[in-house]
């Protein structure tokens, strides 16, 4: 358990707030009382919040949060919950009389002001994803791709991108083994798969997968076969001299949005009906059963998941079958429509990350006879992503 401040500590020093984050003051402090179990606090802008008392307790740094790590220490399932009897402030810091307690905790008014904000919830200094056509995005959009490796402005820049739209390019990267490793760490860290570590995508014998082809790929999303799809997609173009087989890429969210407003029947069979999803191979055998479309506790978009080539059988009653297949082909008609496509060359040391949770992706069939097609990729997960974000933003705040 964490321990109280020691006796005689300076009172006059900032207390620590219970996470990194810089919470700069904001407006003045207009009002602060105690209500029972609550502390309510008002602004000079008009903004006010009721703050529970055992919730203040126990983020209270030193007396309730270790001030090394940030970690919860005090674990009020072990102790009758804290009663709160006083509240002041002075100079940007709130403190608090607990009965039956000697010392007071101390706490930023910045950080108060931040919670409410909602600035700890998890959505917050998040971009909100933005669907997208094939008008709004004919290409990717793109960024510099040397000054990202290098330049954490540029870098946010991109990511913002690519949680908005969940697509985005680097350009000017050049052909080196590893880049894609390179960019993938400057966001989180990698995840491996039953493809490696990194995958070199090229057309070779004895392929385990459709990828590993010169063949077409319809838009699909990568392994649906897993309880959890990986977030993030990372494919850096090394060298392509073929003239053919332009990627392709479509918003799954804004596809099932779509199909919501114009066609609610199709919506619900994909987002009801599950398929089982398996990748079939010597050596494993990964299977997962789920609809095609998953939405979130707000009804809102949250995943898609489809690959036709992992595909295996329909995991539902069998009237419901028929309507199963005619929700997916329709769907896919339009993944594949000039109204959703997204469809452009990749050239060498271009480095698109997308969402595989949200954008099918595919590619043309290329004439490898026609030059040499060699792409590097690997995986990240969307937490990866979404933690550089917050950080990134909360340097910025600092």
């Amino acid at each position: 358990m964490a321990q109280d401040a020691p006796a005689g500590a300076a009172l006059d020093a900032a207390p620590l707030a219970p996470d990194f984050a810089p919470h700069p003051p904001g407006p003045p402090l207009a009002a602060l009382t105690v209500e029972g179990d609550w502390l309510s606090a008002a602004w000079s802008d008009g903004l006010s919040r009721r703050f529970y008392a055992p919730w203040l307790r126990e983020n209270a740094v030193q007396a309730g949060v270790d001030p090394v790590t940030r970690e919860r220490g005090l674990d009020l399932s072990l102790m009758a919950p804290p009663r709160l009897q006083g509240a002041e402030e002075a100079s940007g810091v709130v403190t608090l009389s607990w009965a039956g307690e000697a010392s007071p905790t101390r706490h930023l008014l910045g950080w108060l002001r931040d919670a409410a904000e909602g600035r700890g919830l998890a959505q917050a200094g998040l971009p909100a994803q933005t669907p997208w056509d094939a008008a709004a995005m004919p290409e990717p959009i793109s960024f510099d791709g040397p000054a990202a490796l290098s330049d954490d402005a540029v870098l946010q820049d991109w990511l913002v991108a690519t949680r908005r739209y969940g697509l985005a390019r680097l350009r000017g990267l050049g052909g080196d083994h590893g880049t894609v490793q390179r960019v993938a760490e400057r966001v989180g860290v990698v995840r491996s798969s039953s493809f490696g570590f990194l995958f070199d995508v090229e057309s070779k014998p004895d392929p385990d997968s459709a990828a590993y082809t010169s063949d077409a790929l319809t838009g699909h999303t990568d392994l649906p076969t897993r309880e959890m799809q990986p977030g993030l997609q990372l494919l850096h173009c090394r060298e392509n001299g073929c003239t053919d087989g332009f990627s392709t890429m479509a918003d799954g969210f804004a596809i099932a949005d779509a199909l919501r407003e114009e066609e609610p029947e199709t919506f619900e069979a994909l987002t009801t009906l599950p398929w089982v999803f398996t990748n079939r191979h010597r050596s494993f055998d990964y299977r997962q059963s789920r609809p095609i479309v998953a939405l979130g506790p707000d009804g809102a978009v949250r995943e898609v998941a489809y690959s036709n080539a992992l595909r295996a059988e329909p995991d539902m009653e069998e009237g419901d079958v028929p309507r199963a297949y005619a929700a997916m082909r329709r769907m896919m008609q339009l993944a594949a429509s000039s109204r959703f496509l997204c469809r452009y060359p990749f050239a060498p040391g271009d480095l698109v990350i997308f969402d595989n949770r949200r954008i099918l992706h595919g590619r043309d069939r290329f004439t490898p006879q026609t030059g040499t097609r060699r792409l590097q990729g690997c995986y990240l997960d969307t937490d990866e992503l979404l933690s550089r974000l917050r950080v990134l933003h909360r340097n910025g705040r600092a």
